[in-house]
């Protein structure tokens, strides 16, 4: 992609019921666990002088509720009305089509010849009702095409959109991209060719109940 980018700040959704139990979400939805309600608040007072310096941001939310419900909180701690989130379908969560709803043994051991070929083609491959990494990541680029480039932005956003943003931000190597593991609690600030991964410190997640910094997803 050769288009300026804008700095943009993407924030991954509070932990869910499926997160806890180990389920892919995709385009299905689960809500925040009473744990997601505090990663949430616990994100905003770490990111609120953050977001109070981008001055004129534009801020965006995934339609799906993990994200809007997330938002919602951000827009609260923030005293920021919560109708200037837009709503946009190009940040929804990959979609794993016939994979959704199942744990990462369960592919493996009912789905074989799909999880081997996913395994083999990372990047192309398209489970059955599904979207390739390659595919989300040319949904994403058509999104940041359409942004205001010279005002910065805020996204309410999935871990796997979140990745492919790094990857486009950094031009990460695929390798790389693969490889990128993250806590539910945080948040990265991107602008060109550089990331600034801004975690949440113990203290303040100690202060509002959190389990730590929150779980990563396998894929």
């Amino acid at each position: 992609m050769t288009e300026t980018l804008p700095t943009l700040l993407v924030i991954r959704h509070g932990e869910t019921q499926w997160n806890v139990a180990g389920r892919l979400q995709g385009s299905r939805d689960t809500p925040l666990t009473v744990n997601g309600v505090r990663q949430a608040q616990a994100v905003a007072v770490r990111l609120s002088e953050t977001v109070a310096d981008l001055t004129d941001a534009a801020f965006w939310v995934s339609p799906l509720g993990r994200a809007r419900q997330t938002a919602s909180i951000l827009a609260d701690i923030w005293s920021l009305p919560f109708e200037r989130f837009g709503e946009t379908p190009l940040l929804a969560e990959r979609c794993y089509g016939v994979w959704e709803g199942r744990l990462h043994g369960e592919i493996e051991r009912d789905l074989p010849e799909q999880y081997d070929a996913h395994a083999a083609d990372p990047w192309d491959y398209a489970m059955p009702g599904g979207e390739s990494r390659t595919a989300l990541a040319e949904r994403l680029r058509t999104w940041l095409r359409s942004l205001d480039q010279t005002r910065p932005h805020v996204a309410v956003t999935h871990s796997g959109c979140l990745r492919a943003l790094r990857g486009i931000y950094t031009r990460a190597s695929p390798a790389a991209i693969l490889a990128f593991r993250e806590p539910q609690t945080s948040a990265f600030l991107l602008s060109e060719s550089t990331e600034q991964m801004l975690g949440v410190p113990r203290a303040t997640l100690s202060a509002f109940g959190c389990e730590g910094e929150g779980r990563t997803v396998w894929i």
